[in-house]
């Protein structure tokens, strides 16, 4: 079932120049409308299952892959709050090396952007620096070994980060999600049935129909 197959329509004013009456209406379908899953299936640690996006996969790969059923790619886009598809998930590997090119130069990608920490044990194994802190480039860490004063800085307690290595990194974040179990997809779906049926009101033409007006639907604002 495609997403906006859920959504119900509504009539809107005729903007036609051959409008004849203020009756004129015509369908569109409602897209201010807008489902959600039930905040107590967040809360349940069996309704949902670990998943990792691999190389250039879209959500309709992963839903034709998960529930068999490519449509269905608005289950996994909402198991994971993501409103914007371009920003929210991965972009594949032309997408991102397109992106790279218009933002950066060669010289400006290989250029760190920040800096990390290495992990420093003492002798005993006991942490002293934790690993992967951002830190400037000039940082400098002092401990004691028990006998001297040591001091530590440049390569031997930092790792750089490229511009490029972090725009990697950045995307390969985004590829850890939650997917909803297949055994829930008949109550998510029943949800967002009735979360998309219209209950009565003076514009109301029936559960999946309603009347609206261009000042409230169409305005700007």
């Amino acid at each position: 079932m495609k997403y906006f197959d859920l959504f119900p329509n509504i009539l809107v004013p005729s903007y036609n120049s051959d409008r004849t009456s203020s009756n004129d209406f015509v369908t569109a379908t409602n897209i201010f409308k807008r489902g959600k899953i039930r905040e107590d299936f967040f809360e349940s640690t069996v309704a949902f299952t670990q998943y990792y996006i691999e190389g250039d996969d879209r959500p309709d790969n992963v839903a034709k892959e998960l529930y068999d059923d490519q449509n269905l790619d608005w289950v996994v886009l909402i198991s994971n709050n993501v409103i914007s598809v371009r920003d929210e998930w991965p972009m594949s590997q032309y997408d991102l090396q397109r992106y790279l090119s218009n933002t950066y130069t060669p010289e400006q990608l290989s250029a760190p952007k920040f800096y990390r920490t290495k992990e420093i044990r003492d002798l005993f194994g006991k942490l002293l620096l934790q690993k992967d802190q951002v830190v400037d480039s000039d940082f400098v860490f002092n401990y004691y070994d028990g006998e001297f004063l040591q001091t530590k800085s440049g390569s031997n307690v930092l790792t750089s980060v490229s511009h490029y290595e972090h725009e990697i990194e950045k995307n390969d974040a985004k590829r850890s999600i939650y997917t909803l179990r297949k055994e829930y997809l008949n109550v998510i779906i029943e949800d967002m049935d009735e979360i998309m049926t219209y209950t009565n009101s003076s514009q109301f033409v029936n559960s999946r129909v309603k009347k609206g007006d261009n000042l409230r639907i169409l305005s700007p604002r």
